[in-house]
């Protein structure tokens, strides 16, 4: 049982309510998914479980939670403030049981990290054995996903993401800076050629990715104004199908400049187009109390530390120009343990 503040209570009350917190939690999916059905998909609940607890827990207020309309289920304004009241009331629950979690010395601490799909599984990912072997005591859970990680609800402990965070609660720092041009396999070059310029664009074909984070706006803008449905040909919502899709020759995409580093195949074409994305580092306060968060944080901090990773600085550094950094490194990936990721022709 969790007691939650008297300001969510019947005005005739006084004092703390006792209330259910699984009733709580119920609550603030419905809320998130304003539809009674939506919530029971996520939680597995009956339809006829969550009325029942949503009534049981107006009974206990004694006031409505939601109005329901055609549309969907909205908040009242006593549904407002048991919002507010509950998601703080989580946050806490949450940041004590990451410090519960820490008083057990056989079992690893884990730190969930939110990044985006891209920089989650083609940079992260394969620099993991270096964060293992500096702290092998650390459980790393990476979730890659172009959706806004919840890092104010700690849903994740910190997270990478290319928007800039607004919560005045969070501490943010920008670690780096993406570096986005164009790119075709040799394959498909070897066929169709390749665009010159990036005005050159509608007469090939391309693989747009969109989603959450993705400016594909800004990508149509600084190419050419011609309605996208006469050259995309193949739209993905996903990083990896589309870096699948150029090696397999599909078309040309574009993509962050250290390609090179972990891919063998792909030919920087229309070098005049370039697109810029920050690179941001958000966590909450109470997260980074945490000693494991914290070491956790140093890692990634260096993980992207434009000094190691030229491609990460504020001034462009061609694919060209990476490359011959590599071939000065003996031809191989400027990471360890070396990762590179090709397809046959």
């Amino acid at each position: 049982m969790t007691h939650v503040s008297s300001e969510i209570a019947h005005p005739g009350m006084h004092g703390e309510m006792s209330f259910n917190w699984d009733d709580i939690r119920i609550f603030l999916k419905v809320a998130e998914c304003k539809s009674i059905r939506a919530a029971c998909i996520d939680t597995g609940h009956t339809h006829s479980f969550v009325r029942n607890r949503l009534k049981e827990l107006e009974n206990q207020i004694g006031a409505i939670l939601f109005h329901r309309q055609p549309t969907g289920l909205t908040l009242t304004e006593t549904g407002e403030r048991l919002t507010t009241v509950a998601k703080s009331v989580q946050r806490q629950a949450r940041a004590f049981a990451a410090f519960s979690n820490r008083r057990q010395p056989e079992l690893r601490s884990v730190v969930r990290v939110g990044i985006t799909e891209g920089l989650g599984v083609f940079w992260l990912t394969p620099m993991f054995n270096d964060l293992r072997g500096k702290h092998p005591d650390i459980q790393f859970d990476l979730r890659c996903s172009m959706e806004l990680p919840k890092i104010s609800e700690l849903d994740v402990d910190l997270a990478i993401q290319l928007e800039k965070p607004t919560d005045p609660e969070l501490i943010v720092r920008k670690i780096g800076k993406l570096h986005v041009v164009l790119y075709a396999s040799e394959g498909y070059i070897a066929k169709h050629g390749a665009p010159a310029s990036k005005c050159d664009i509608d007469k090939f074909h391309l693989i747009e990715i969109v989603g959450p984070q993705i400016r594909s706006e800004e990508v149509k803008e600084k190419m050419t104004s011609t309605d996208k449905r006469r050259f995309v040909s193949l739209r993905v919502n996903s990083s990896s199908a589309q870096f699948i899709a150029a090696l397999s020759h599909h078309g040309v995409s574009a993509f962050p400049t250290y390609v090179p580093v972990v891919s063998r195949g792909l030919v920087h074409v229309a070098q005049d187009f370039v697109l810029e994305r920050d690179i941001w580092l958000a966590y909450h306060p109470a997260s980074g109390e945490l000693a494991h968060v914290r070491r956790t944080i140093d890692w990634i901090i260096s993980s992207f530390d434009p000094a190691r990773f030229p491609w990460f600085r504020d001034q462009f550094i061609s694919p060209a120009e990476i490359e011959k950094m590599m071939s000065e490194q003996g031809g191989k990936s400027l990471f360890t343990p070396a990762c590179t990721l090709s397809f046959a022709s």
